[in-house]
This record gives structure tokens, C-alpha cells and sequence, in this order.
């Protein structure tokens, strides 16, 4: 290899090896307690989550008052309470001021201390133990009285609100969760991957452009949804760097790569099923395959829409990024998209020769493989762990889709191919030559 080619390689695995240990996470936000004759939800709010390894992990958390106090009332010192995930779902059944005893919470970290003044309080510091396997563990912020808190004098008939920071340490000092831990490596990974097949890409498309005249729809199709993964994975490096700084990332980068992402993944589903529609096979023009470009167009919208509810989710039961209703509708969509395909490629089986039925037969079975992919892994996905969730459905669809870019190049661009040979990108376009695509011939 050239330098030119390796220096690129070289600075992303620099990156790589400083963001392994270096993403942290910082939670903050403002929470509301009590009222007059509040409701007992009032008094208990969910914070976040975290996902520990084992061994011995630490959390530190801080607390400011956000309104001066009445001389009669009395100064709030909520309780930390921290649930384990297999206890986590039994906490919408049980009243709020009664989780703690009756899940149980394995740790409270009582009486916090909250700053007043605009001022913030100590620093409460305290270890979390694992030694069988890894959890993730949940921590809410609770005000529900105990005895001694209702012997004291002084009002405690008001709302109030107070500011939170809380911050996690794995054993080794690593301030990434669990479920976030292998991802910055699995990121730059394929961002390198993908940067080498679209070196490759590019060259071999400039060959086939000198060689036939200029360069076939689909191949630029599928130069533009790699693209989109490439920058997918370029914001979301962007995001993490972002994290290792600020404890928080960019959230726009972030939503912007997994809004790429799922164009990534449209884009690649749309040329198997505009293939399998026979385009570039029986029909030259892309406006010949019914209902191709609206039905592309909605399924777009449609997963970016779905990206965007599953940001507004809450963490409380959010495992991954396609977690409860959005996973059950991607699945819907695909199988649908699946369903189309299968049925472009029976038309097609039905009207080509002897070669074009020898390609429908490997097509079909990655084609078919492709459009599956999701629903079985997002299926298989809900018998495991919490904290394997994230990594083990991101992993698969990225690998997934990164290999499907590499079958798909090669499918287009190699000249010994069944596809290429029976489709119109082996036209030449040179003056006085066409393509019958009906007879899949060249014609003078």
C-alpha cells in the first residue's frame, strides 16, 4: 500500500485507542418534588442508568437546591435509590414510596445533602459490588418521609426543584456503561472498512466508466448509500469525541448518524427490490417499476420519523436504540419490503432465460438474508441480557450492512458476474451500440 492510503488508516486507529477508555457519561437535569397534598409519584423520580462490569464500581452524585426556602420549611435531603435490572420492571406495580422496601432497591444512599444559594453540595461517593455477572442498575431519586423526617419540625407541604449531577466509574476507572463499552471500537472498526471499500469502489467504477462510457444508475446508488453509513459513522466519532469531553456528546451528531444510518439501510433494500422488479434487467428506465420512488419515499420518511420517537424515549425501559413499539414497526416494514422482493423475484423467474434464472438463485438466498436480518436479530435480542441488548443488535446491523456493500460491489462491478454479464451494465455505450434488455443482448 501507498502512504495515502495507510495514513488515513493510521489517524483512526490513534482515535480508536483514545476513545476506548476515554467516553464518559455525565447525567444532569432538574427535578420537581411535592406540592400541597401531592401525589406520592411526585415524591419519587427516576434519575438514569448505568451498566457495570464486574468487580467494584462507584457512582458520585451532588445535589442544589433550585429556589431559597421559607423559614418554616424544612430543607429536603432526598435518598438515592439504586434497583438492580431484574427487579427494575416490578416498579410500575408497587406505589412509589414503598419500592424501596417491597422490590427491594439493593442500595440507598440516604439524606442527601442538596446546596442552596445557587450553590452545590458535596460530593456523595459510594461503591457498587458485582461478582457473578454484570447489571445494569437504576437510580431514582426518592423524598417520601420516614419516620424521622415527619417528627421534624417545620413544613413539608411544598414543591421544590433541585438540580442533579451524577457521574459513574467502572472498576478500572472507565466512565462508560456497560452496554456502550465495545462501541467506539466497533464504530471506528467499520468506519475504517468502509473508507478501504470505497477506495475500491471508486477505482474499479472509474475503470468500468472508461470502459463502457459512463458509470450505470445503480452503481452510483450504491456509492451514495455507502456514503450515507460512511457518514453515519464519521458524526457518530464526531458525538463521542464530543462525549469524551463534555460527559454528554452532540446529541445533534448522534441523532443525525442514526438518522443516516437507517437511510443506509433503505437505500440498500430499495436496490435489491428495484432489481428484483426486474430494473436494470427487463426495464431500463427506473419509472417502469410501479410504485418504486413513492414507496421509497414513505418507507424514508417513515424511518426517520421512527429514529426521532425513539430519541424522545425515555432511558426507564430503553435498552437499545429500536427498543419496545419502533422495533415492532421497523420489523413490520421490513417484512413488507421482504415480501415485495420476494415477489419481484417470482415474476422474474417466470419471464427470463436460462442465465438470468441461474443469478435469481443466489440473489434470492442474500437478498432474502438481508431483508431477515433485522427482524431475527431484534427477535433473538429480547431473551438476552440487558446489557448485551445495545452492543450485540448494533454490532450485527453493522456488520450486516457493511457486508452487504461488499456483495453488492461486487455484484455490480465484476465483469465476470452473472449479474453484469445479463444485465445493462456490460452495455458499451459506445456510438451505434444499445442494449436490448428484453432479450438480454447487445444490438448493433
Amino acid at each position: 500500500m501507498t502512504g495515502r492510503t495507510l495514513w488515513p488508516k493510521f489517524v483512526l486507529g490513534l482515535l480508536a485507542v483514545r476513545f476506548i477508555c476515554a467516553e464518559c457519561k455525565v447525567q444532569s437535569g432538574t427535578l420537581t418534588f411535592g406540592g400541597p397534598r401531592g401525589k406520592e409519584e411526585s415524591q419519587w423520580k427516576f434519575i438514569s442508568k448505568f451498566g457495570y462490569a464486574i468487580g467494584t464500581g462507584r457512582y458520585e452524585i451532588r445535589l442544589r437546591l433550585g429556589d431559597a426556602l421559607e423559614q418554616d420549611q424544612v430543607l429536603p435531603r432526598p435518598t438515592l435509590e439504586i434497583f438492580l435490572d431484574e427487579d427494575w420492571p416490578q416498579h410500575a406495580h408497587i406505589p412509589a414510596c414503598r419500592r424501596a422496601q417491597d422490590i427491594p432497591a439493593r442500595k440507598t444512599h440516604g439524606t442527601l445533602a442538596p446546596g442552596q444559594l445557587g450553590l452545590w453540595g458535596p460530593w456523595e461517593v459510594s461503591m457498587l459490588y458485582q461478582t457473578v455477572r454484570s447489571h445494569i442498575w437504576y437510580f431514582a431519586l426518592s423524598d417520601c418521609p420516614d419516620e424521622f423526617a415527619r417528627r421534624m419540625s417545620g413544613s413539608r407541604n411544598f414543591s421544590y426543584t433541585i438540580d442533579y449531577e451524577i457521574r459513574w466509574r467502572q472498576f478500572d476507572e472507565s466512565e462508560l456503561s456497560l452496554e456502550m463499552r465495545y462501541m467506539p471500537v466497533a464504530t471506528v472498526l467499520v468506519l475504517v472498512i468502509l473508507t478501504a471499500m470505497a477506495c475500491w469502489f471508486v477505482a474499479k467504477s472509474q475503470s468500468m466508466r472508461h470502459s463502457t462510457g459512463k458509470l450505470h444508475p445503480v452503481v452510483r446508488s450504491l456509492l451514495f448509500a455507502m456514503g450515507l453509513q460512511w457518514a453515519s459513522q464519521a458524526l457518530h466519532l464526531i458525538h463521542l469525541w464530543a462525549y469524551e469531553r463534555n460527559g454528554r456528546g452532540l446529541p445533534i451528531a448522534d441523532g443525525f448518524a442514526e438518522v443516516l444510518f437507517m437511510l443506509s439501510q433503505v437505500g440498500a433494500a430499495s436496490l435489491l427490490i428495484a432489481i428484483a422488479q426486474g430494473y436494470s434487467l427487463l426495464r431500463s428506465n427506473l419509472s417502469e417499476v410501479e410504485l418504486l420512488v413513492p414507496v421509497v419515499a414513505v418507507v424514508s420518511v417513515l424511518h426517520v420519523a421512527l429514529v426521532a420517537c425513539g430519541k424522545l424515549q425515555t432511558e426507564d425501559f430503553k435498552y437499545h436504540e429500536n427498543e419496545g413499539l419502533i422495533g415492532w414497526i421497523l420489523l413490520s416494514v421490513r417484512l413488507s419490503l421482504f415480501a415485495w422482493f420476494r415477489s419481484g423475484i417470482q415474476m422474474l423467474r417466470s419471464s427470463g432465460g436460462l442465465k438470468l434464472q441461474s443469478f435469481l438463485g443466489m440473489f434470492e438466498i442474500v437478498g432474502s438474508a438481508y431483508f431477515l436480518a433485522f427482524p431475527t436479530i431484534f427477535v433473538l435480542v429480547q431473551v438476552l441480557a440487558p446489557y448485551l441488548q445495545h452492543p450485540v443488535l448494533q454490532t450485527a446491523l453493522l456488520a450486516i450492512q457493511t457486508a452487504s456493500w461488499l456483495w453488492l460491489a461486487d455484484l455490480f462491478l465484476s465483469k465476470r458476474g452473472s449479474y453484469f454479464q445479463i444485465s445493462e451494465l456490460s452495455a458499451s455505450m459506445l456510438p451505434g451500440v444499445g442494449w436490448n434488455c428484453y432479450n438480454h443482448k447487445k444490438v448493433m
